[in-house]
């Protein structure tokens, strides 16, 4: 049995599924203090704290990856933008906004939608304008397509290494390949797992 909720508590899970209902996903803790009026995101995440510890809802690192237990198979996944020089993945700044996927599309925590922008992995079915499903990992095997970011900008390519030298290779020919030396500031941000394409 979970605990009993205070009614400032009860005030904020219900705006929670109100906001979930009506939009797809939860709101940020801003969104939340200003709804409420609560007067700082401190408190807000107090009571998100509490929510999470009598079992209402489940959190992630992350400004909207938050599941409301027992109200929809859906999970909210982050679509990133512009990734802030220094800051994490996942900070609110890098969030654009949020897509419900089903769970079994997304069964992996802390994942990511990606928007791919052109089309140099067109021959490997990712077209520009699509979105990638991004599972955060540190390194990747040859021949899997990951994201990278390679100094502030985030790209889309097949991973493979040659001796020393990291290869990123486009999935299509007017493309050249990226190649990396160990000084050259590149980071592997996860494998791609799924590719989504919003109908227009």
């Amino acid at each position: 049995m979970r605990n009993a909720l205070t009614e400032r508590q009860r005030q904020v899970l219900n705006f929670l599924k109100e906001h979930v209902s009506e939009k797809g996903y939860p709101p940020t803790m801003r969104e939340v203090a200003q709804k409420l009026g609560i007067k700082w995101t401190k408190g807000v995440e107090k009571h998100f704290h509490a929510l999470e510890k009598k079992g209402y809802i489940k959190r992630s690192s992350g400004a909207r990856t938050l599941e409301i237990e027992g109200f929809s198979r859906g999970r909210s996944v982050p679509v990133i933008g512009t990734i802030a020089a220094g800051k994490p993945i996942l900070a609110e700044e890098n969030i654009e906004r949020t897509l419900t996927l089903d769970k079994d599309l997304a069964p992996w925590k802390d994942t990511y939608l990606l928007k791919v922008e052109g089309d140099s992995m067109k021959e490997a079915g990712i077209l520009d304008g699509d979105y990638v499903l991004v599972r955060p990992q540190p390194t990747a095997e040859k021949g899997e397509i990951v994201a990278a970011l390679i100094q502030d900008d985030a790209t889309v390519k097949y991973f493979s290494s040659e001796g020393n030298r990291i290869v990123l290779r486009s999935a299509n020919p007017d493309f050249e390949d990226i190649i990396l030396n160990g000084d050259d500031e590149f980071k592997i941000l996860g494998k791609v797992m799924l590719v989504l394409r919003v109908k227009k």
